[in-house]
């Protein structure tokens, strides 16, 4: 029995310390301040480009891509809980799968098959303008999405603009974006 309450109380201790763990993004954790999440992105050799609300935004080098990275924060502007990575808008399907594509790669070999995976065409042809088409309309939906430790991470294909679309990865950090829930919920 008390191997067990042992057992028992270390396994406590050890989802603890799992569920304060915060998500990273380029090795930096999301927590903590806005600004000095921001410095630390800064250092790492991104370049602000502006702030829009609650919203940072960057450019600079993503596993040896360009793109654009913007910070999220609470809705006092103190806290970071997300960092979102946008890369470049495409009218053409296939750079836009290859990227979907490259990067569900990588996230599997690091975090494992995706706890949520939709990937749905239900165009009869595969022609570029079709396909295009399809995704302005929100027919096709191309989405895989993994719970870590610390957080979610999401990937997908968007519509951007009238014909292009786009490739995101959204971080989202479980204690921030529950703290932020908390707070919503106190003011309603």
């Amino acid at each position: 029995m008390r191997k067990l309450l042992i057992t028992l109380t270390m396994l406590f201790a050890v989802i603890n310390i799992m569920a304060q763990e915060h998500l990273s993004f380029k090795g930096i954790p999301i927590e903590g301040s806005m600004t000095a999440f921001c410095q630390k992105l800064k250092a790492k050799g991104f370049t602000q480009m502006g702030r829009d609300n609650n919203v940072t935004m960057f450019t600079g080098d993503f596993t040896g891509r360009q793109a654009t990275v913007g910070v999220g924060a609470t809705d006092d502007g103190k806290s970071v809980h997300s960092v979102v990575v946008i890369f470049d808008e495409s009218s053409e399907w296939n750079t836009l799968v290859n990227t979907y594509d490259y990067y569900k790669g990588l996230y599997i070999r690091k975090y494992g098959e995706p706890s949520a995976c939709r990937e749905h065409n239900p165009s009869r042809q595969d022609s570029n303008i079709s396909l295009m088409y399809e995704l302005g309309q929100g027919t096709v939906t191309y989405a895989s999405a993994w719970n870590v430790t610390g957080g979610t991470i999401e990937l997908s294909i968007e519509k951007a603009g009238y014909s292009d679309g786009v490739v995101i990865i959204r971080y989202r950090d479980a204690q921030n974006v529950e703290n932020k829930i908390q707070k919503d919920l106190e003011d309603i």
